[in-house]
């Protein structure tokens, strides 16, 4: 992947231009939290409304966001270019 400018690393995309990836990432927290099943919560049998799944969405990114450090997003940016030249390599 190459950037087409040097603020394509500063900016998230602007709500005119929607991103297909991260559209599918909240897509796919959302399928989960509406199947998730351990010992201490089962959706299924909570019968989650609309309103409660997008409330615990709205946790979970809460969450991520004061737990959030350098170490995490460091790990996470490593993995996301060892994934980038895999593809390149690949």
């Amino acid at each position: 992947m190459q950037l087409s400018s040097a603020t394509d690393v500063i900016h998230a995309p602007s709500p005119e231009e929607p991103s297909t990836g991260i559209d599918a990432v909240i897509c796919g927290l959302i399928t989960h939290l509406e199947t998730y099943s351990d010992d201490d919560f089962d959706s299924q049998w909570m019968h989650l409304t609309n309103a409660e799944v997008e409330g615990l969405v709205i946790a979970v990114i809460r969450h991520l966001i004061t737990t959030m450090n350098g170490k995490l997003l460091s790990g996470y940016l490593l993995e996301s270019r060892q994934e980038e030249s895999d593809v390149i390599d690949g």
